[in-house]
């Protein structure tokens, strides 16, 4: 692998809490937790409480071989949390608001590693905050063009809407959604074709579609590749951050110059490893 790709998790770092215990989580620590797995350097930029919860969240990732120098504290707002139930396979999330994470500050640590990271991934739910959503959003325009601004729509109900769609899109060089997620653009946008408006609109450069079990699809604005799911044994994992290695794998593979093609299965097959592992961040060689 290449080590010298700094890929950064900007947003929400947390506790996932499941009905058998915690265990570290946010999707864009997620994608820089993965990204560090595969080899690059992975950054969290985000923000936990000065409470026992945060300095355990900060040490289990230096204790894996994160940078969480990036990792802010707040002496005001407890570190976040989010309940984790299944129905089925299907996990549900219940989000803690008025947390650390939706109180981000641009910094002038922060404006010296966008200007420096070869890429970033973002979602819209740490957005849901003005304070949050500004140094968000600082962060991806003080990045160079040459760099991949990465967005996972994520959507997350009641934290999703329009207006944070409306902002974020000029901000991006690719967008990462599912069905669900393509539907909504559509029925909020009152769009028949969003990825051409995406393109048209926005320049971005890449969308990719994921269909779960099936696979996913990369789509340029002259044309479209699919691969289809991998078959694994999932009984003893769950679909926790699956998307998120997924995310990483594909950042790492677009950053390489991958074709189209090997940069759906690299991704493809690393979330099909991940899948089989509980949590949003096991640890295994890849």
């Amino acid at each position: 692998m290449n080590n010298h790709m700094t890929i950064v998790g900007l947003g929400e770092v947390l506790w996932d809490v499941f009905p058998d215990g915690i265990r570290p989580g946010g999707a864009p620590a997620n994608v820089a937790f993965h990204a560090q797995q595969l080899g690059n350097r992975g950054i969290i930029t985000s923000r936990v409480g000065s409470d026992e919860r945060g300095t355990a969240l900060t040490e289990w990732l230096a204790g894996k071989g994160l940078n969480t120098s990036y990792i802010q504290t707040d002496t005001t707002h407890p570190t976040g949390t989010v309940a984790i139930h299944f129905i089925g396979e299907e996990p549900y999330y219940t989000i803690t608001s008025d947390v650390a994470w939706d109180y981000l500050a641009f910094t002038t640590e922060w404006q010296t590693l966008a200007q420096n990271t070869d890429a970033v991934c973002f979602a819209t739910l740490a957005q849901r905050t003005p304070d949050s959503a500004h140094t968000i959003r600082r962060f991806l325009s003080e990045m160079p063009t040459k760099s991949l601004r990465v967005m996972d729509i994520n959507m997350r109900p009641p934290f999703f809407g329009k207006e944070v769609l409306e902002i974020s899109f000029p901000l991006t060089d690719v967008v990462k959604l599912n069905v669900d997620e393509k539907a909504a653009i559509c029925r909020l946008f009152d769009l028949e074709d969003p990825y051409a408006w995406l393109f048209r609109e926005f320049d971005i450069r890449w969308i990719c579609q994921t269909h779960g079990k099936d696979g996913a699809e990369l789509i340029s604005p002259q044309e479209r590749w699919r691969v289809r799911g991998e078959t694994v044994d999932a009984t003893q994992g769950d679909a926790v951050g699956v998307g998120d290695a997924f995310l990483a794998a594909l950042t790492t593979a677009l950053l390489r110059k991958d074709t189209p093609e090997t940069a759906l299965q690299f991704a493809n097959r690393y979330a099909a490893k991940v899948v089989t592992f509980k949590g949003a961040m096991p640890v295994f060689d890849p």
